[in-house]
């Protein structure tokens, strides 16, 4: 076999495997564009009719439908997330880096042993909590619960890149006069900016998509999240699979909006972060 012979199969064989996993998602884009008779008795992939009435319905707010509402409170709830990640496990990432005892040591690794065991043991006592603290059907219940469990990977991850800044740049920086805030702006966050990134992204997308905890701490339509206002579109004797499929697109797009343009730098912090922990 010749080197170009062997090219071309390896690119073949990855076009095949990309198309393999976007061919659900290509599916429902194209079903969303279908007529209800044509979604029951017709499987293939191109609508005979193309039809905009699935996102005309999902548009349409009612007393319990509001699409718009629910993206909205979403991507609320996906940034604060983000931002509250990045703070706590920035902080705490940089403190445990400058210790070189504690973050090569037991910490570093019992951050991650929270992800062990099912989120789904402690949903309980987290629906109580929320209840006694009057958080309960509140928004910031949730960004509270998706920091937690985003912060401990995201120090994890973080550890890693700011030990790789050397020390000597801020015992430099100290010496010209600079305080710790200006060092922290000016020297540290530019240096671990693949981290950060990688971390934010990491929490919204953690939370845009996350179903069961918004289950359970949200009670009132107006306050739904994504997962939950798609739900509503699902019952136990009929599902109206035109809106459904057509919110599935709607929510899929912030998230590959953001995630394609910073891809390359995702995944490099990602591995990155990886491979240094």
């Amino acid at each position: 076999m010749t080197k170009r012979t062997g090219n071309i199969i390896h690119q073949v064989s990855v076009f095949l495997l990309i198309l393999f996993l976007i061919w659900p998602f290509l599916y429902v884009l194209s079903s969303s564009f279908k007529t209800l008779a044509e979604l029951m008795t017709d499987p293939r992939f191109f609508p005979r009719e193309i039809t905009t009435r699935n996102y005309e319905t999902l548009m349409r707010i009612t007393p319990l439908r509001n699409f718009p509402q629910i993206v909205s409170n979403s991507l609320f709830v996906g940034v604060f997330t983000a931002l509250a990640t990045l703070v706590i496990s920035c902080f705490a990432a940089y403190g445990l880096s400058r210790n070189r005892k504690l973050a090569t040591g037991f910490i570093p690794r019992s951050l991650l042993f929270i992800y062990v065991f099912p989120t789904i043991i402690i949903v309980v006592p987290i629906y109580q909590m929320m209840v006694q603290i009057g958080l309960y059907n509140n928004l910031v219940s949730l960004i509270i619960i998706y920091t937690a469990l985003a912060a401990p990977f995201c120090t994890w991850l973080l550890i890693s890149f700011f030990m790789t800044v050397p020390i000597q740049l801020e015992e430099s920086a100290q010496i010209d006069g600079a305080g710790w805030v200006t060092i922290f702006t000016r020297i540290i966050i530019p240096l671990t900016a693949p981290g950060l990134l990688t971390v934010g992204m990491y929490a919204f997308i953690l939370s845009w998509g996350e179903y069961l905890f918004a289950l359970v701490l949200i009670e009132s339509s107006s306050r739904n999240t994504a997962p939950l206002g798609l739900a509503r579109y699902t019952t136990e004797q009929y599902i109206e699979w035109g809106p459904l499929l057509a919110g599935s697109v709607v929510i899929m797009i912030p998230v590959i909006l953001i995630f394609i343009p910073l891809a390359k730098l995702f995944i490099k912090g990602f591995i990155a972060g990886a491979l240094k922990g």
